[in-house]
């Protein structure tokens, strides 16, 4: 009798343990709060963090999901931007980590350095990063020690120079504007400086702690300079239409490393392609997630640049010099 009712409780656990598992496709989906569903899978999952909101970081961010997205269909991406405030990166660093991603994508200096102070294990790609050396994100470009590799924006200051003499040739005063928070642009600066003595160029520079300090900055810059030079600096990218406006009506032209900045008003740029940028940065977390090892992908350096011209600032500066459009794109 007691041998039969331990037959029927063994049964009826089994039924209630049976009755309360739901199977389908040999994966279980359990909601965690009210906004969030979470999926058991064997799919990969990338954690992105965008440290602002202006056009060249978000082209890196599209370019890396889209090729990403080519060749690794099932991947997970979750994207977080910080709004441009640092306090918050190490927090979305941790959400990552407390969401299993396989790898971390970071764009822009303070994002990257802020993940790799954070996570010591899970791999991380930055983009948007001008020197990842001096920054103290990587020691070896050439085989990167720990976790963390990526793809730079640099592109030689030299170069960009030699473009704005070629149009420019009586320029005598370069203008420089740079967030004092990003060691990416102090050491842009420090180039630029040394380019410019090399073609007898003198550099007056500014620097700014935020955004709000730009609209005062350029109007001490104007009157002592002959043209503007926007580096790739988040927070002067950020403020770029700003910045242009108060050019335009102080008649000065400026120059810049990469497209964005000209899309709102700067005159001309000479620089990198950060859709392209993205795109290589998808390629090496393609081979990250496939298996290989960090310290087996070199940092990569963009070979190539675009020249990109704003045709509406050219006409409100009166500029016609045929040498301001040759091989450009113009918008």
């Amino acid at each position: 009798m007691k041998f039969r009712k331990l037959v029927v409780l063994v049964m009826m656990s089994m039924l209630l343990v049976a009755c309360g598992t739901k199977k389908e496709d040999g994966a279980s989906t359990e909601k965690t709060n009210a906004n969030e569903v979470s999926t058991e899978s064997s799919n990969k999952k990338v954690g992105v963090i965008q440290l602002a909101d202006h056009i060249a970081l978000e082209r890196a961010r599209l370019g890396f999901e889209e090729e990403l997205k080519k060749t690794n269909p099932d991947v997970e991406i979750i994207t977080k931007n910080a709004n441009g405030d640092l306090t918050v990166v190490p927090q979305i660093i941790k959400s990552f980590s407390d969401q299993n991603v396989d790898l971390i994508y970071a764009i822009a200096t303070p994002a990257a350095q802020g993940a790799k102070n954070a996570e010591k294990d899970i791999p991380i790609i930055f983009n948007a990063v001008t020197d990842p050396v001096t920054s103290d994100l990587v020691e070896n470009i050439e085989s990167p020690e720990a976790n963390v590799t990526g793809v730079s924006d640099y592109f030689s200051m030299a170069a960009q120079l030699e473009e704005m003499i070629d149009i420019f040739p009586d320029v005598k005063n370069i203008g420089v504007m740079f967030s004092t928070n990003e060691s990416n642009s102090k050491f842009q600066i420090e180039e630029l400086k040394k380019a410019a003595s090399d073609f007898g160029l003198e550099v007056v520079e500014v620097g700014v702690n935020n955004i709000n300090d730009v609209s005062t900055a350029i109007k001490t810059l104007e009157p002592k300079m002959d043209i503007f030079m926007a580096i790739t600096d988040n927070t002067i990218s950020s403020a770029s239409s700003i910045i242009a406006e108060s050019l335009k009506q102080a008649n000065i032209p400026s120059f810049a490393s990469e497209e964005g900045p000209v899309e709102n008003g700067i005159l001309l740029s000479l620089g990198v392609d950060y859709t392209k940028l993205g795109e290589e940065a998808a390629t090496i977390a393609d081979e990250i997630l496939k298996g290989k090892k960090v310290n087996e992908i070199p940092v990569l350096f963009p070979t190539e640049a675009r020249k990109v011209v704003n045709k509406d600032t050219a006409e409100a500066l009166k500029i016609e010099n045929e040498k301001l459009f040759e091989n450009a794109e113009v918008k």
